[in-house]
């Protein structure tokens, strides 16, 4: 362990400070790892490369669903039968052909949003440049309107379910309590109620028992992970409403069908490979898997490029370069830095003895970083030989399904800003605001405030 680690306080996935900078952690996490987690019984932390992978790669061993009595119909966290059914399902949104079909529309938006930032000669890249992008994806592929004013939307949509669901980086923060504290839940409640009220009605009694599996989220079960929605009440409503706008949007596809992406989910729907709530959470999981860690590779690239300038011409003149600055950029600067699994039985990790039903958080961003399988793993080299060898969309069954759409964006819109702008650097007046407040354990930014400066017409034309 080296001096600059030696002092570092204990990894808690629920500090802010840390969250606003895990890296120095790594080190000491891959040296050991599989710990007890310090103040929340029953969880432990998994680093390491092959720990890592183990873990990813046995999902009968180490399950996606936190708790042992209840099925959350979500992809992410299915048992491997019920996913590979709804994986093989929603696999047609992410066909070569479905990401062809997209691959104009991303130019298009990723050039409008590049003239924009050029010709204010920078701003909130985030507001700007790296959410829009992503988003408007996820809108054409949904068949959402795609309106600024209907991006915003979306945005608060995906922002409500990342930090209401259950927190899959960790313990979740703990439930409020006191009058004050219950009031505001009850009015969060109340508000959701009419929409929820509509939704239940327009889904089938099968859809409905699903949902009741899912356990009562304003109660705690010591050593399992809390959601967010003790905490954020307000956000009930909201994750209902985009329910109840992509349940119209599906059933409008379903008696007009047509040529869009979510027109591939007709198909399995209607041969009973899918449920409709396992349409709707699924839709859900695409918002914040394809929109918010897109746009934190995006906002992560731009940053590097800010403190690394010289690579911005590679970018512009080396097509294989840009590919492994992408894949440097989702090691170091994984947009999901962690992840939750759940021991089936007692086993043994690392030589750890873990109970049945221990929580383990399993940190894809440390194994990105271990020296056992990364040469200089803290150095960023696009250059380096395994550099399309890591963990930042998982592995096994599990592996995530947008990868390929995610690496499709960044790549589009990096080549559009390398075309656009010639130099890159952060706001010395207005300092970047890291993400710190979302217990999924994402990693990016709030706020990137940048400058750019255009390349002259005569340079770009060459």
């Amino acid at each position: 362990m080296t001096r600059s680690t030696a002092n570092l306080m204990p990894f808690d996935p629920l500090s802010r400070d840390i969250r606003r900078c895990p890296h120095p952690y790594y080190e000491r996490l891959n040296a050991d790892p599989v710990q007890p987690v310090a103040g929340h019984p029953n969880f432990w932390l998994v680093s390491g490369h092959d720990t890592v992978t183990e873990v990813l790669l046995d999902p009968d061993t180490f399950d996606g669903q936190p708790y042992p009595d209840r099925d959350m119909p979500v992809m992410s966290a299915m048992r491997p039968e019920p996913h590979k059914r709804v994986r093989s399902a929603i696999q047609g949104l992410f066909t070569r052909r479905a990401l062809e079909q997209l691959s104009g529309f991303i130019e298009g938006q990723a050039q409008r949003r590049t003239d924009q930032l050029r010709a204010a000669g920078g701003g909130d890249l985030m507001a700007v440049w790296a959410n829009p992008i992503p988003l408007s994806v996820i809108a054409t592929m949904f068949g959402f309107p795609s309106s600024d004013a209907d991006l915003e939307r979306l945005h608060r949509y995906g922002d409500a379910a990342v930090r209401v669901v259950i927190p899959y980086g960790g313990p979740g923060l703990p439930t409020p309590t006191g009058p004050r504290a219950r009031l505001r839940q009850l009015r969060g409640l109340a508000a959701a109620l009419p929409p929820a009220v509509r939704l239940a009605h327009q889904l089938p009694r099968t859809d409905r028992r699903a949902l009741l599996q899912i356990p009562n989220p304003l109660v705690d079960m010591p050593g399992y992970p809390r959601t967010g929605l003790a905490c954020n009440p307000e956000l009930a409503r909201p994750i209902v409403e985009f329910n109840l706008e992509i349940l119209a949007i599906f059933r409008d596809h379903l008696v007009r069908p047509g040529t869009a992406v979510i027109d591939a989910l007709v198909p399995p729907y209607l041969d009973g490979q899918l449920s409709l709530v396992e349409v709707l959470t699924s839709a859900l999981q695409i918002l914040v898997a394809g929109y918010e860690t897109t746009a934190n590779t995006l906002a992560s690239a731009v940053h590097r490029l800010a403190l690394e300038p010289a690579m911005l011409g590679r970018i512009r003149d080396e097509p294989s370069y840009l590919d492994a600055f992408v894949e440097e950029t989702l090691r170091l600067d994984a947009p999901l830095q962690r992840t939750l699994r759940r021991t089936t039985r007692p086993v043994i990790l690392a030589g750890i003895k873990l109970p049945e039903n221990a929580q383990l958080i399993v940190m894809l961003g440390a194994a990105n970083l271990d020296p056992n399988r990364h040469a200089d793993p803290g150095t960023f080299d696009p250059e380096r030989p395994d550099v399309r060898r890591h963990l930042a969309f998982g592995t096994g069954i599990h592996t995530c399904i947008g990868a390929q759409l995610a690496r499709l964006e960044t790549r589009i819109a990096l080549a559009a800003f390398a075309d656009e702008i010639d130099s890159v650097e952060l706001d010395p007046c207005d300092p970047p605001t890291r993400l710190d407040d979302k217990d999924i354990g994402m990693w990016g930014f709030k706020r990137l405030p940048v400058r750019v400066s255009a390349r002259s017409p005569e340079r770009a034309a060459r």
